[in-house]
């Protein structure tokens, strides 16, 4: 089973038919929701004409909740494809919600296009952060480009470092 990780939440991926999915629970918790299960319920109980089998399923899974006392219970779960997943995103009014949407489209884009994409784009970003950064070291010159280029290059290094931490995850 694999498991990704969306800012301090954890999501187990469960392989179902060749796809991803995951449970409502924890994608309402990465939605910063209070209740998880309550709100994800809620949210899907009020669109669940917008969502098809493919995005949706009741499934049988042990329970991950340890503060229950029932972990490894197998209990009925609401299930969530990743397209699934963003559906419910967008229908999700908590700050994180916007966040968590591209966070899914980016797994979505990583499996389509396939981690040697995200391995080149991030090896891309890294070699022209230190090549700038070492022609601001020589003798200061390129100094001021240096502090202009920085911010960017670091945020597009970091961008793609999270990405290929999702390619690593899904391999």
């Amino acid at each position: 089973m694999r498991e990704l990780t969306f800012g301090d939440c954890r999501i187990e991926m469960i392989t179902r038919d060749g796809e991803l999915w995951a449970r409502g629970t924890q994608i309402g918790g990465a939605l910063g929701y209070g209740n998880p299960g309550k709100k994800i319920h809620e949210l899907y109980t009020r669109h669940a004409d917008e969502f098809t089998d493919s995005m949706t399923a009741v499934v049988k899974l042990p329970d991950v909740n340890p503060q229950t006392g029932d972990a490894g219970q197998v209990r009925e779960v609401r299930i969530f494809s990743l397209r699934g997943a963003h559906l419910l995103a967008m229908f999700a009014r908590t700050k994180a919600a916007k966040e968590f949407r591209r966070w899914v489209l980016d797994i979505l884009d990583a499996l389509h296009k396939g981690g040697e994409y995200v391995m080149q784009q991030y090896r891309r970003a890294r070699d022209e952060l230190t090549q700038s950064q070492e022609a601001a070291s020589e003798c200061g010159k390129g100094l001021n480009r240096w502090k202009q280029i920085k911010a960017p290059l670091q945020a597009r290094l970091s961008y793609w470092s999270e990405r290929r931490q999702l390619v690593l995850a899904l391999e």
